[in-house]
């Protein structure tokens, strides 16, 4: 049977369901009535058993001819389904991508991003990573995912990875809910340096904001630094004591808005640094993925947020082209 059986069988199987009588079965394959007589005599004899039962010009599947039709319209659903998903996935209908992302991005601009996929590709399967910029582009080097929304880091490399600048992202400094000193007076660099701190590991861009708040002024760090590059463990302990943090501006306004926490005013100035979408060069883009990077455009575009600068060593235009091709 499976070196015999051919797909045009299962067709007449199918067609021979809905359509008992045989030149009507026939017109729905798309073949003669003869050609269908003597598709149903080869698909008789590779089972070694009648199929049907003939009435005039009806056909009765017997026992077995009702398992096989069943197992026909069975198979041809799946080669069907099978046709849709690899149609999908050539289009850029279907298929995954995978994400990294720091908290400022995931807070508004990838949201909106991901809201426009699902109602654009409801198909493809989105999976976001966050972390640290520096945390991101080793996930990024290694393949694990592929693309990031984050910061230039120094092993940036613009030769391999492609950059496209989407905003400025600022700080915030926050505390506790009803943390004492949400109302009062803005908090000078050495009223910031006696609070006890939870700030993100070393090395990170919000970490090197946080040491030149202090190294500005000749100041020591403060004498007690929780370190954690998690959100989580972040709002976890400034809940349970009256420590600081820094964290994204955009973060701070969604978590203030929800009655998580407080933002500290200050007199520093708390211009932070641009993130933007970064992407190996030399990596071949799925469909999935193409159409990710499609709707990042348009909502850039949209919005009109984009940065006019996208690297210091490329013109707007060129890696604009190249990330988004």
């Amino acid at each position: 049977m499976e070196r015999r059986i051919k797909l045009q069988h299962l067709r007449l199987l199918a067609a021979l369901a809905r359509f008992p009588a045989l030149h009507r079965a026939a017109t729905e394959i798309g073949v003669s009535q003869p050609a269908a007589s003597k598709l149903l005599a080869d698909l008789e004899y590779a089972v070694r058993h009648i199929l049907f039962e003939r009435r005039g010009r009806t056909l009765i599947p017997n026992t077995l001819g009702t398992v096989l039709t069943h197992r026909a319209q069975a198979m041809l659903r799946e080669l069907e389904q099978a046709s849709d998903e690899l149609s999908a996935l050539i289009d850029g209908r279907r298929g995954r991508v995978t994400i990294g992302a720091i908290d400022g991005p995931t807070v508004n601009y990838l949201a909106d991003v991901l809201a426009a996929m699902r109602a654009r590709f409801p198909l493809i399967e989105m999976e976001v990573e966050t972390g640290s910029s520096q945390q991101l582009f080793e996930s990024l080097s290694r393949g694990e995912i592929e693309v990031m929304f984050g910061r230039v880091i120094p092993a940036f490399n613009p030769d391999a990875f492609s950059y496209r600048e989407i905003e400025m992202e600022r700080f915030a400094i926050v505390g506790r809910k009803d943390h004492p000193q949400a109302n009062a007076g803005p908090l000078d660099a050495e009223a910031l340096q006696k609070f006890d701190w939870v700030i993100q590991n070393r090395g990170s861009t919000l970490r090197l904001w946080f040491e030149a708040i202090f190294s500005g002024t000749d100041l020591p760090l403060p004498g007690h630094i929780v370190n954690t590059n998690s959100l989580l463990m972040t709002l976890a302990y400034l809940q349970r004591s009256d420590a600081l943090s820094v964290i994204s501006e955009a973060v701070a306004l969604q978590q203030a808005a929800c009655g998580q926490l407080s933002i500290i005013p200050v007199t520093l100035d708390l211009g932070g640094a641009a993130y933007g979408l970064i992407r190996p060069r030399h990596r071949p883009v799925s469909p999935a993925l193409s159409s990710f990077l499609e709707t990042c455009e348009q909502h850039l575009v949209a919005s009109s947020i984009a940065a006019p600068a996208l690297s210091p060593t490329r013109s707007s235009t060129q890696q604009s082209s190249e990330l988004f091709a």
